[in-house]
């Protein structure tokens, strides 16, 4: 017999005239579910799910119960960092975390704990770890991270109180303005805007070389790049760490952005800025309206076959059909469809895109031969199971490969993989 809480759990056989809310109490306390010899004789009236439910409504009913178990899972530290990051709504988050503190110092794993408050946006939870009666932890703990975590999740109200507290306030510029790269990061503008003017040791708009622009562009909050470019003082030029900006920004998508940092007033990206990387970038990532804007920008845009026609190989490698029929299409500068002896055929061939190998083989001028390097196009086809691509390949009209190129390595790589019908159609084809 157990005893539990004035409950005493009966022995197996007893246990079908328990109902559901009493089982779920038992359950805790053992830990575990019911031995399988002894389901065949439970109740019938409720079911597996009735004892969960009753299980979860149980335990978020007091905090108390839920804090014993966190720690006996747990230990008491972690139980007290997981009671301060508590999301459920059901659970009175206060008296969790109140209940944890019994038995863990709030200070405990160097404010951890009051980090992981911060970073959920519990500010009550903040406030009584910070006004604890004994080891409380200091507000700029392991070198301002609730301060970070907080500015990460757009929780201004945290972020002020945090800024000041009345004694191991963190900074606003700790670690090298970390809280308002991370802020512009996620776009949270107020939180940037009361960074940076924070009256005492505000970060700087530049700091760590223009990383918060940077962050801005790579996720297109087009107001925050205005704001950071524009700011009074110490604003990080537009094409700082070499246009690093206008690369993020294209390589994600973001035109709009994109225009903003080159028509910038004063210290613009050239738009070819990197040997053409924001161009290779965005191609790669299938940017059509990016690419376009780039190659047609008025001054300094790149070659559409910078680079040898990287920006050709990317957007074969990952299938974006529309951007490779516009460098291939370009009036000027247009890159070769063999480039890099035929490296976009065989990327394209390596991916399975069927439509691009297609389009490379059948370009009016310079076409990719087939059998280039040694048919490496139908090896990495036939590695990767792409068996319209290998068909296209073995059935092309002029400068086909053989199926039995490199000492029949596609015949073996394909054994490898398990491709049978691409096995198949190599024997046909030797």
């Amino acid at each position: 017999m157990i005893q539990a809480d004035g409950i005493t759990e009966p022995d197996a056989s007893g246990i079908a005239q328990l109902d559901a809310p009493v089982l779920a109490l038992i359950l805790i306390k053992a830990g575990s579910w019911l031995h399988p010899r002894t389901r065949p004789r439970l109740n019938p009236t409720w079911s597996c799910m009735d004892v969960c439910r009753q299980w979860r409504d149980l335990v978020l009913s007091s905090p108390d119960r839920m804090a014993a178990l966190l720690i006996e899972a747990h230990g008491p530290e972690d139980a007290l960092v997981r009671a301060a990051g508590c999301t459920s709504r059901r659970m009175d988050r206060l008296a969790l975390l109140r209940a944890a503190l019994r038995s863990a110092r709030a200070d405990c794993s160097d404010g951890e704990a009051l980090v992981a408050a911060a970073r959920c946006g519990h500010e009550a939870a903040v406030g009584m770890l910070l006004e604890w009666r004994e080891n409380a932890p200091r507000a700029d703990c392991q070198d301002g991270q609730a301060l970070i975590r907080a500015a990460a999740n757009g929780h201004e109200s945290i972020v002020c109180r945090l800024l000041n507290w009345r004694e191991h306030a963190p900074r606003a510029d700790c670690q090298d303005g970390e809280a308002l790269v991370v802020a512009a990061n996620s776009g949270h503008e107020d939180v940037v805007r009361l960074l940076l003017e924070w009256g005492v040791h505000a970060p700087r708009a530049d700091c760590q070389d223009g990383q918060t622009l940077r962050r801005a562009a790579i996720n297109g909050h087009e107001t925050l790049v205005r704001l950071i470019l524009g700011w009074s003082e110490h604003a990080p030029r537009a094409d700082c760490h070499y246009g690093q900006a206008l690369v993020n920004a294209a390589m994600s998508g973001h035109e709009a952005t994109v225009r903003i940092l080159l028509e910038w007033k004063e210290h613009a990206p050239r738009a070819d800025c990197q040997n053409g990387s924001a161009l290779i970038r965005a191609a790669g990532n299938g940017q059509e309206a990016t690419v376009r804007l780039i190659l047609d920008w008025r001054e300094h845009a790149p070659r559409a076959n910078c680079q040898d026609g990287a920006a050709l190989v990317e957007s074969a490698k990952n299938g974006h059909e529309a951007v490779v029929r516009l460098l291939l299409g370009r009036h000027e500068h247009a890159p070769r469809a063999d480039c890099q002896h035929g490296e976009a055929l065989i990327q394209a061939a390596e991916n399975g895109h069927t439509d691009v190998v297609r389009l490379l083989l059948e370009w009016k001028e310079h076409a990719p031969k087939a059998d280039c390097q040694g048919g490496q196009a139908l090896v990495k086809a036939a590695e990767g199971g792409h068996l319209d691509v290998v068909r296209l390949l073995l059935e092309w009209r002029e400068h086909a490969p053989r199926a039995d190129c490199q000492n029949r390595k596609a015949f073996r790589l394909a054994c490898k993989g398990g491709f049978g019908s691409v096995v198949e159609l190599l024997q046909q084809h030797s």
